[in-house]
């Protein structure tokens, strides 16, 4: 774990906080900007279209395993 200087500019998700490159898509790596829908997921960050593209794979395998709960949606994510 890093440390995070207090100049620094970061982005928080619930409790976390990260460095501006470090706000990124577990899957994909894209960083995430201000704004984008995300999801926070066992503590690693998917962008919306991944959650999206996880959830459809999983209903696949298992309808009742995609319908299982809250994956812990950040506050302004998906």
């Amino acid at each position: 774990m890093e440390t995070i200087a207090p100049t620094e500019f970061v982005m928080r998700a619930q409790k976390s906080v990260y460095h501006l490159p470090c706000f990124c898509c577990c899957v994909c790596e894209r960083q995430l900007q201000k704004g984008d829908e995300f999801v926070l997921k066992e503590g690693q960050l998917l962008c919306k279209g991944d959650y999206e593209k996880e959830r459809e794979l999983l209903s696949l395998v298992s309808p009742a395993a995609s319908d299982s709960g809250n994956p812990n949606p950040a506050p302004g994510g998906v």
